[in-house]
């Protein structure tokens, strides 16, 4: 499945792009439809095990983080509904050292300016699923991203976005949501994007 799943994240940003690149005259990146694609990484603040064991109510075990990172690669598909606030649909693959994971969340961002520079902030939430691991099963979660960022211009119609993130996910190791799981594991972290706007 991560086979299929990369090339669909390129064939994504590809079409954004050749459909943005339609001389719209949007010089600063900060009208109509754009698409944003990044990488990250993430360093786990805390990872965390919830166990509910029948009798013994839920226990909850700290797991090893000295050396837990995530790496993600994210394209962000939206619309500026004015130059200083923008909604999409993000589309992602995390990888970090327990589980990987394929989130879809909601992207909310405002930008502090209108102009080709600018600072922002950004909220993304929505469902995740892990996927490969045990039985290569899909495993659901929540995904949960919130941030501040800067937009520049580095050429013509050349833009990058670089920005500090803190995530949280909390995702199910059994077929249950995490809601009426029995056994989650809930990892926080910080991290550092840089990307570009189509």
């Amino acid at each position: 499945m991560k086979k299929i799943i990369l090339p669909i994240l390129l064939l994504t940003t590809i079409l954004s792009f050749a459909q943005n690149d339609s001389g719209n005259g949007d010089v600063n990146k900060n009208e109509g439809f754009f698409n944003i694609t990044k990488i990250g990484y993430v360093t786990n603040t805390s990872v965390k095990q919830e166990l509910f064991i029948e009798g013994e109510g839920n226990i909850f075990s700290e797991l090893n983080n000295s050396e837990s990172h995530a790496w993600s690669l994210q394209t962000i598909n939206g619309y500026f509904i004015s130059p200083y606030f923008s909604l999409g649909i993000a589309i992602g693959l995390d990888s970090d050292n327990n589980f990987t994971t394929l989130p879809v969340m909601l992207d909310i961002r405002t930008y502090m300016s209108d102009e080709e520079d600018s600072f922002y902030a950004f909220l993304d939430i929505g469902p995740t699923l892990r996927i490969g691991g045990e039985n290569s099963e899909l495993r659901k979660g929540m995904a949960f991203n919130i941030g501040v960022g800067y937009k520049f211009k580095v050429a013509e119609k050349l833009f990058l976005i670089s920005d500090l993130t803190y995530s949280h996910k909390t995702v199910s190791l059994t077929n249950e949501g995490i809601g009426t799981s029995d056994n989650i594991i809930k990892a926080n972290g910080v991290g550092l994007n840089l990307g570009i706007i189509f």
